[in-house]
């Protein structure tokens, strides 16, 4: 079984050293994680990748690919719109 009184300790524990450590002054400065590897980066980083080669590449490659299926969805989607505006014009006249 679980002893309820063990948990509540452990919790109020666990609270009162998270409230500490930010009443101490532990704060994190403002920052950004890049998109790829994670890595804290600066808030201004337009891109929001890191400085590294292979995560620019990686970003540029993510980018190229939602475009490529941004327009592909375009392209479905007129595919099945067109005929139905048609269909209703049609009817109109």
């Amino acid at each position: 079984m679980v002893d309820a009184r063990k948990v509540k300790d452990m919790v109020a524990k666990k609270s009162s050293q998270f409230v500490g450590n930010i009443a101490s002054g532990g704060k994190v400065p403002p920052h950004k994680h890049c998109r790829i590897c994670q890595e804290a980066i600066s808030v201004k980083a337009d891109p929001r990748v890191c400085k590294q080669q292979a995560c620019i590449d990686q970003n540029e490659k993510d980018e190229k690919n939602q475009r490529s299926v941004r327009i592909a969805m375009f392209v479905f989607f007129g595919l099945f719109a067109v005929p139905y505006l048609l269909v209703l014009v049609n009817r109109l006249f």
